[in-house]
């Protein structure tokens, strides 16, 4: 299916900003000052990047490339559930250090102590 020439360009357009905009969603990511900053960031460069190469798959009429969005998708999905686990494991330990308490399955109940 042939995309007419309007369309063409306003995808083109639509593929430089999303180009731009990742690479100040990418200096936010660097720059940030806390751990969200960070996670938010990669979050919206993933969605960017599903948004460019399907724009891509309607610029060049390459219909395969939808499949890749959806595989895409699914990484950064998973990419940021594993850095938000990896947070909160992270705090956890911390929590449990500065309680003065080895972990919470070591602990033994008021009664037996």
């Amino acid at each position: 299916m042939r995309v007419p020439d309007v369309i063409r360009h306003f995808l083109l357009f639509s593929m430089i900003f999303l180009g731009i905009t990742m690479c100040f969603c990418l200096l936010r990511g660097i720059l940030g000052p806390r751990f969200t900053d960070r996670v938010v960031a990669v979050n919206i460069i993933g969605t960017k990047a599903i948004l460019l190469i399907a724009a891509l798959s309607l610029f060049l009429d390459k219909p395969y490339l939808l499949d890749v969005c959806l595989i895409y998708a699914l990484m950064s999905f998973m990419a940021v559930v594993v850095l938000a686990g990896a947070r909160m494991s992270a705090h956890n330990r911390k929590q449990t250090a500065e309680d003065g308490r080895d972990s919470p399955e070591n602990e033994q109940p008021e009664d037996a102590r």
